[in-house]
């Protein structure tokens, strides 16, 4: 990705690392505890990178590095945005002090061997000390969505492309504000919410720079801000609302908005946060209300299973998560869906968590973790057999078509 304008970076932040304070793994899975009060909201495309904020600032964190505090401004001193990373983790959006401006901007952070912010600038106003916010990034990192000023009371949904300037994407009600909460692959689908004319927050999705609002299938009712969608923008997930009974749902623009989860517990509010690539698997929370998020539990759904609680599930996955400790409010999943990450819950109080369930791999017919030459050697020795663990197609047969599978699955799991 080449940057379409020149553009002035702050000054590289000097990266602070802190172990992180606990993990647990099993041949199931990984839990692992980031650290107390913080937030982690978005994942690299397999889940290794981690991203989010502190109470202060950004982070991010991964298996070898542990905890890496990255600067930018967090929510916590009075500004908007939020942190997601592209597929790669190689760029995270969220909000930074400029020092040329003056004023809190949209921001992408370059996870570099040192961390580079670059601020983005606004559209043309400011309230208080921010121009615009950050707060979401395309999985291929080339485009940054978010909040920017049009006066000291009104702002609308924003879309930088390449580093540039960000884009107004406007308001269909006169007077009202929009925000883009997130986009797709390639940044041409974003989603977000327009206010409507009694203030009422509604999801709403843009393509291509043009609106489309979201509504109940069922009765046409208003559904809740669009929190995330799939990486070919078919499906975007949001927060309930009284219309749809304060349940998470799902929306295309072709089934319209559905319910796809239910409350744990009666009058619990539920969202639907984030989703994968394929659009198969979400995560979302419900929670007391009133009450903190922190409270609640959270879930998972999928196409082929329906909802499940999120803890429950690692638990039955074999995954090793500490006694009393609640994972209550997901905030983000990998494009793949084999990692949710959030903030939990536990005697100690609220800290930020990554759950990795076990990634199915047929192909590593020997059971290290990657496929290679000796998973190539196990199926060629059983060529012509019906040996059911290395027919990788399920046709009856070892033979090509299995090694076709083989060989695209080649590489770690």
């Amino acid at each position: 990705m080449t940057s379409s304008r020149s553009v002035r970076r702050v000054a590289a932040v000097g990266l602070v690392t802190v172990l992180a304070t606990g993990s647990a793994s099993s041949g199931q899975g990984t839990f692992n505890d980031l650290g107390p009060s913080l937030y982690a909201s978005g994942a690299s495309e397999n889940g290794e990178l981690v991203v989010g904020t502190s109470p202060t600032e950004y982070f991010y964190w991964t298996e070898a590095t542990g905890l890496v505090m990255v600067g930018g401004t967090a929510a916590g001193n009075g500004v908007g945005g939020q942190a997601k990373v592209s597929n790669d983790g190689s760029r995270m959006v969220g909000t930074v002090f400029n020092p040329i401006s003056g004023l809190y901007e949209m921001g992408i952070c370059l996870l570099d061997e040192v961390a580079t912010w670059v601020p983005l600038g606004g559209i043309g106003s400011s309230s208080g000390s921010e121009t615009s916010s950050g707060w979401g990034i395309s999985g291929d990192g080339s485009t940054a969505v978010g909040l920017g000023w049009i006066s000291a009371g009104g702002a609308h949904a924003i879309r930088s492309v390449d580093l540039a300037p960000p884009v107004d994407l406007g308001s269909t009600v006169t007077g009202r504000s929009t925000r883009a909460n997130g986009c797709d692959e390639d940044g041409s689908v974003v989603v977000g919410w327009q206010d409507s004319k009694t203030g009422f927050r509604q999801g709403a999705v843009w393509v291509d720079g043009v609106q489309t609002l979201i509504t109940l299938a069922s009765s046409g009712s208003m559904l809740g801000e669009a929190s995330g969608c799939s990486a070919d923008g078919t499906w975007a997930v949001g927060n309930g609302v009284s219309s749809n009974g304060w349940n998470a749902w799902r929306w295309s623009s072709a089934t319209g908005g559905v319910n796809i989860a239910s409350p744990p517990t009666p009058g619990w509010r539920g969202a639907s946060v984030a989703i994968s690539a394929d659009g198969n698997t979400i995560v979302g929370f419900y929670r007391p209300f009133p009450g903190p998020a922190s409270f609640g539990r959270g879930f998972i759904w999928t196409a082929e299973g329906g909802q499940q609680d999120l803890t429950d599930l690692a638990i039955a996955s074999g995954i090793e998560i500490p006694t009393g400790v609640t994972l209550a409010l997901p905030l983000g999943i990998s494009a793949d869906g084999s990692t949710v990450v959030g903030q939990g819950r536990g005697p100690s109080g609220t800290f930020g968590f990554r759950v990795q369930f076990a990634v199915e791999c047929p192909a590593d017919l020997s059971g290290d973790g990657t496929v290679g030459g000796e998973d190539l050697t196990i199926l060629l020795a059983a060529w012509g057999t019906t040996n059911p663990k290395v027919d990788l197609t399920g046709d009856g047969t070892v033979g090509g078509d299995d090694l076709a599978v083989l060989l695209a699955a080649w590489g770690g799991c």
